[in-house]
């Protein structure tokens, strides 16, 4: 799937990409399975949001549904009450369903107060596809990781009729059938600027350790990557409180993928290595995550995480005592038949699998043609894995120290 293509989910309402003109955009579902921690986790708030029905998770704390039209049917979104405006994280996908839902919110919740500011952990369309339609409503300022900025407007900006030639070529290269080569270039380039309201022009940049108050009480920045390039993640330092976007769900795992515009990434380094660096945060932490429930167990979550790729690392390694393209490696990662367009999604992470095998020295890359084919070799170590990852150039991001809230 073309790295324009990039969000957990296609978008629907009045600006719905129709299912004749553009692809179904796997969500968080499609991807590499990895270990349920959701019987292992407690669930400290029994509802759950719906529609202009919110919930208050502390003092000046609100906790909001935006709808999406796919099976992962939600996104969570975070008010927080700054005394004479709100400050929003995340807004849901660009469409008339979502924007219905902020009527009502206006209406109903927000007390006749405006959104001050909107903050957009990564972007993908669910998170940011309706920041430039509320900044432009509210007057609002607009804060977001600078990768995350620069590469959301890349994508928007540079929507096209026609798919580049290295958006194919990477297809061709993984092992896809030249057969779909047609329908492929039916859907063109523009997916992402469909789910996506024109961006703010300007923007305030978060950035590793960056401090800001919310709702009265101090925060800091985290990132993460993999799922993205620069995920921006928020600890309370006040509370233990936990904004972890997508980078941690309770149910799910967030897809990671290789894309073509950086066809030798290494993203399942980057994500392993992020997981294991949100370990230092202290104590257990109500976690607030993009979808699904709040939930405390953060630590066991994590763990739970990694050794589910883990585990899918040892099955493609297994698999791959024969020589296999990277869609020939679909059965050792996935429990279901992958069809229709989720199957590119999908061959986005088998990618990113096999890339942390090479990286580790388990797999060799051999070029067929325009195809490349990878082999095991040597023996898998699964708890090796962990710190191989953590020790590749590159990979690892230095350890974080969260600031003294009282200093």
């Amino acid at each position: 799937m073309p790295e324009e293509a990039i969000p957990d989910e296609t978008v629907a309402g009045d600006d719905a990409v129709s299912s004749a003109e553009a692809p179904r955009i796997a969500d968080h579902r499609d991807s590499v399975r990895a270990a349920s921690a959701g019987e292992k986790l407690t669930y400290p708030v029994d509802a759950v949001p719906d529609g202009v029905s919110v919930l208050q998770l502390a003092d000046g704390l609100i906790w909001a549904r935006i709808p999406l039209p796919w099976s992962l049917d939600h996104i969570n979104v975070y008010l927080f009450d700054e005394g004479d405006s709100w400050t929003l994280i995340d807004t849901g996908a660009k469409g008339e369903r979502g924007r219905q839902v902020w009527f009502d919110l206006e209406d109903r919740v927000l007390d006749g107060k405006p959104i001050g500011r909107v903050i957009a952990t990564h972007l993908h369309p669910d998170h940011l596809g309706l920041a430039g339609w509320l900044c432009e409503r509210h007057g609002a300022e607009f804060w977001m990781t600078q990768t995350e900025y620069l590469l959301a407007q890349t994508l928007w900006l540079g929507a096209a009729q026609q798919i580049p030639q290295a958006e194919l070529d990477f297809m061709w290269a993984a092992g896809v059938d030249r057969q779909v080569e047609s329908m492929v270039r039916s859907v063109g380039y523009g997916s992402y600027k469909k789910g996506v309201s024109a961006l703010p022009g300007q923007y305030v940049r978060m950035e590793e350790g960056t401090l800001l108050k919310l709702g009265g009480r101090l925060w800091q920045v985290v990132i993460g990557r993999g799922h993205c390039p620069e995920h921006a993640c928020l600890v309370c330092l006040d509370e233990p409180l936990f904004i972890s976007g997508d980078q941690v769900l309770p149910r799910i795992t967030s897809n990671v993928s290789v894309y073509a515009r950086e066809p030798r990434a290494n993203p399942l380094g980057h994500w392993i290595a992020s997981l294991d660096r949100l370990k230092a945060i202290p104590g257990d932490p109500l976690v607030l995550p993009s979808h699904g429930k709040v939930f405390k167990g953060l630590h066991r979550r994590l763990d739970d995480l990694i050794r589910g790729h883990v585990d899918k690392l040892a099955a493609l390694h297994e698999h791959c005592r024969q020589e296999r393209t990277a869609v020939e490696t679909f059965p050792a990662l996935y429990r279901r038949k992958i069809t229709g367009f989720d199957f590119f999604m999908a061959l986005g992470e088998a990618v990113a699998h096999c890339h942390l095998l090479e990286a580790l020295g388990l797999l060799d890359r051999r070029q067929d043609g325009d195809v490349y084919r990878f082999k095991a070799k040597g023996r898998f170590d699964a708890e090796a894995v962990a710190p191989g990852t953590l020790a590749l150039p590159g990979v690892a991001l230095a350890p974080f120290h969260l600031h003294d809230a009282a200093a």
